[in-house]
């Protein structure tokens, strides 16, 4: 089987991919927008791990630079895991037909859904519910090293669903875990057994998907919501977490209080299939410029009212 990397989307040199990109995309804004936890971001890329190997990914002038990756393979499964082929351009265009995302949008301009790994973002984000993200990753950190196999240089692999399955919680509590171990338990003894199939959520109807999820342990509607965005290509989910709620009550409710699920409608009725897009965008604004919150105006002239609730056209 060939993978369509080649030609004008891949070149080599020097032991280095580089993989095309149109803009405009951003690498960084993309891996610190809250879609994955477990790569190490510093000023030029970031390190981590991808099909089994330690991987560093930087972006420069001519596209992604990729160190650890030279199968066609796996260089295919990256681009499609970074979102590359993302039409970000037409994304952002429909979306700053918002009035408050066209004046977000430019600050936050280059975030794209990212297609991960169903398992291990499933297992990220029970472990993310009601936490904060240097515990996040320090759990992470120690499950991984704790039960996934070494690949090298720092890093380790998630370790699959048979291998927690059969774990006891007083290890998985030495993750740092605390009551999150046995939900992470339950899912894996569920999947490992294949009474759960992760692979068949993304054939699903989004509702339908979503259900399948509710049922697990430790999922509730902010995590089945972020697996079906970051890991099914589920675009019309609408993760709610305080940031995002914080910056719809204020920039589209003029600051009056609303529960998740109203929220959720509200995303779905006005943005439709690019709903998830438009939580990425909120989010990053709000937590990387709002200020931890204090602000308490949108950027000029951005607020809108609810009552319009319009689709962006399709």
């Amino acid at each position: 089987m060939t993978f369509p990397v080649a030609h004008e989307r891949l070149t080599r040199s020097a032991g280095v991919v580089i993989l095309a990109v149109r803009p405009p995309y951003h690498l960084i804004r993309t891996l610190q927008c809250g879609q994955a936890f477990r790569w190490r971001v510093d000023g030029a890329g970031a390190a981590g791990m991808f099909s089994g190997r330690p991987v560093r990914i930087e972006q420069t002038a001519g596209g992604i630079a990729v160190w650890g990756l030279t199968a066609e393979k796996d260089l295919f499964g990256l681009r499609r895991y970074l979102g590359l082929d993302e039409p970000l351009a037409s994304i952002e265009d429909r979306l700053q037909r918002d009035p408050v995302l066209r004046r977000i949008v430019p600050h936050t301009s280059g975030i794209a859904l990212m297609r991960q790994d169903q398992w291990e973002c499933l297992v990220s984000f029970i472990i993310s519910a009601f936490n904060n993200m240097p515990k996040i990753e320090l759990s992470l950190a120690r499950l991984t090293s704790r039960f996934g196999d070494p690949l090298g240089e720092g890093v380790w692999g998630f370790p699959g669903p048979q291998r927690l399955a059969g774990a006891s919680l007083a290890d998985l509590r030495r993750c740092a875990l605390g009551y999150r171990a046995p939900y992470v338990r339950g899912v894996a003894r569920l999947v490992a057994s294949g009474e759960v199939n992760l692979h068949e959520l993304q054939h699903m109807s989004h509702a339908g998907a979503r259900r399948t999820l509710l049922a697990l342990p430790g999922v509730g509607e902010k995590v089945a919501d972020c697996v079906l965005l970051f890991a099914c290509g589920s675009g019309e989910a609408f993760p709610v977490d305080v940031w995002v709620k914080r910056a719809v009550e204020r920039w589209y409710f003029h600051g009056r209080r609303t529960t998740a699920r109203q929220i959720q409608e509200f995303a779905r009725s006005r943005f439709g299939p690019l709903a998830g897009y438009a939580q990425q965008h909120l989010f990053y604004y709000i937590r990387e410029r709002g200020n931890g919150g204090t602000r308490e105006r949108a950027p000029a002239r951005a607020r809108a009212r609810p009552q319009s609730g319009r689709r962006l056209p399709r």
